[in-house]
C-alpha cells in the first residue's frame, strides 16, 4: 500500500504512520501534509480513495471531513472536486437503492458543510429534494403509497444528519432549515399507519387474528411516535 493511502486509512488509529501521537488534530495535520505533497501526481486517486474511506469507515467521517476542510483552505479546487464526486456517488446510491450508502454519504456531505467545503444552502436543497420525493411517494394520485418505507427512510436520513450539522444550518440558513422541519412535520401528519403483514409478530396458535392486528398497529404507531419525538428533540437542539 502506498504511503498516502496508509495515512488516510489509519487516521485516528494508533499506527506507525503517526508515531506515538494519539491526538486527532496531529493526525489531521500530518495527513494533510502528506496528501498535499502527493496531489500533483495522484489527485484523482486521492479523491476516489478518500470517498471510499468515508464510505467504508463511517466512524471516521468527522476526521475525513475536517481533513478535507483543512486542505480546502489551500486548494479550493480539490474541495470542489471532492464535493462533486461525492454528489455523483450519492446520486448513484439513490438510483441503485443502496440505503446504507445513501445514509453514509449524506452524513459525509453534512460534515463537509460543517468544514466549510459545501455551502449550507446546497445541503438544504438536498434535504428538500429528498423531502419532496418522500411526499410524492406517499401521494395517492401522483406516487406509490406501497413504497412508504422508502419515503420513511428518506425522512430518517434527513433527521439523522441534523445532530452532525443542525447547529451550523440553523445559524447560517435558518429559513431553509425551518422549511425542512415544517415539511417533515407535514409528512408525518399525512403518512399512513396501516399494518403490514411483513411487520406482524410471531404468535401462538391460539392467539386471535384481531389481537395480532392490534399489536401490529401499536408497533406502527410506536414508530410514528418515535419519529415525532425525535423531530421535537432535534428542533429543540438547533434552536
Amino acid at each position: 500500500m502506498t504511503t498516502w493511502k496508509s495515512f488516510l486509512l489509519r487516521i485516528g488509529d494508533k499506527s506507525p504512520e503517526y508515531g506515538t501521537s494519539s491526538d486527532f488534530k496531529d493526525h489531521i495535520e500530518t495527513c494533510s501534509g502528506v496528501l498535499r505533497r502527493e496531489l500533483e501526481h495522484y489527485s484523482n486517486d486521492i479523491l476516489a480513495f478518500l470517498i471510499q474511506c468515508a464510505e467504508q469507515l463511517p466512524h471516521k467521517i468527522p476526521l475525513y471531513g475536517t481533513l478535507v476542510g483543512l486542505m480546502n483552505l489551500d486548494n479550493e479546487d480539490f474541495g470542489r472536486k471532492l464535493v462533486e464526486s461525492t454528489q455523483i456517488n450519492f446520486q448513484d446510491a439513490l438510483y441503485s437503492g443502496n440505503c446504507n450508502r445513501i445514509r453514509i454519504l449524506m452524513r459525509f456531505l453534512t460534515v463537509m458543510m460543517c468544514s466549510k467545503v459545501l455551502q449550507p444552502s446546497s445541503l438544504a436543497v438536498t434535504f428538500e429534494t429528498l423531502l419532496s420525493s418522500a411526499a410524492t411517494t406517499i401521494d395517492e394520485e401522483k406516487g406509490n403509497p406501497s413504497w412508504q418505507a422508502r419515503a420513511d427512510f428518506y425522512i430518517a436520513c434527513i433527521l439523522s444528519c441534523l445532530p452532525w450539522g443542525g447547529a451550523e444550518l440553523v445559524e447560517q440558513v435558518p429559513e431553509e432549515l425551518e422549511r425542512v422541519m415544517v415539511g417533515i412535520e407535514a409528512y408525518l401528519s399525512i403518512r399512513k399507519h396501516n399494518s403490514e403483514a411483513g411487520l406482524s409478530f410471531f404468535e401462538d396458535d391460539d392467539d386471535s387474528e384481531k389481537a395480532n392486528n392490534d399489536k401490529v398497529h401499536k408497533a406502527s404507531y410506536y414508530l410514528y411516535a418515535h419519529m415525532k419525538r425525535l423531530l421535537s428533540m432535534l428542533k429543540f437542539c438547533v434552536t
